[in-house]
């Protein structure tokens, strides 16, 4: 599913802050703020940002930079969230990899921008790697979520920076 910019986000998102998801063989990642000035807006559109991931206590951290407009946001991603198809786990090619999708949604959840980027094929195996090693790992939601909150009240997005495993520039 798709929103175009202007539009209603196709799903109701109900509080401020990152959310994100594997949908249609894509990941979504969402921003919700109040509002969005035209400054952060054409920094979304225009700039490059800096997507890096850390796979830190079997949980994968998503961070996402834009340069001079949006401090790092952290997506945090659990594969026992939902039933995820196998193209999640696969192996990509070289030129190939994860399509993602990013979207800016104000307070009314209209969609103020949106991105459509596609991995590097190295990022986006070493991505494939973790997620699947996290779904073979035992799972215990009281562990994952204990794990989450000692990484969250440790470091601030910009912090796990340094910790990432694979980081690409997004034009």
């Amino acid at each position: 599913m798709r929103s175009e910019v202007n539009e209603k986000f196709y799903a109701e998102i109900e509080e401020q802050g990152t959310v994100m998801d594997y949908v249609d063989d894509e990941f979504v990642f969402i921003i919700k703020d109040e509002m969005w000035t035209e400054f952060e807006l054409n920094a979304f559109k225009k700039y490059p940002f800096g997507f890096d991931f850390v796979f830190k206590y079997d949980i994968p951290i998503f961070l996402l930079t834009i340069e001079d407009a949006i401090d790092t946001s952290d997506f945090v991603f659990n594969v026992y969230d939902n039933e995820y198809p196998e193209s999640l786990y696969q192996t990509f090619a070289k030129g190939s990899g994860y399509r993602c999708v990013f979207y800016l949604l104000d307070a009314q959840n209209i969609v103020r921008a949106r991105k459509v980027v596609q991995l590097s094929s190295e990022m986006s195996n070493g991505i494939s790697k973790c997620l699947t090693k996290q779904r073979d790992s035992m799972y215990n939601e009281q562990e994952f979520l204990c794990n989450l909150e000692g990484i969250q009240s440790t470091w601030e997005p910009f912090e796990l920076q340094p910790m990432a495993l694979f980081s690409e520039t997004i034009k």
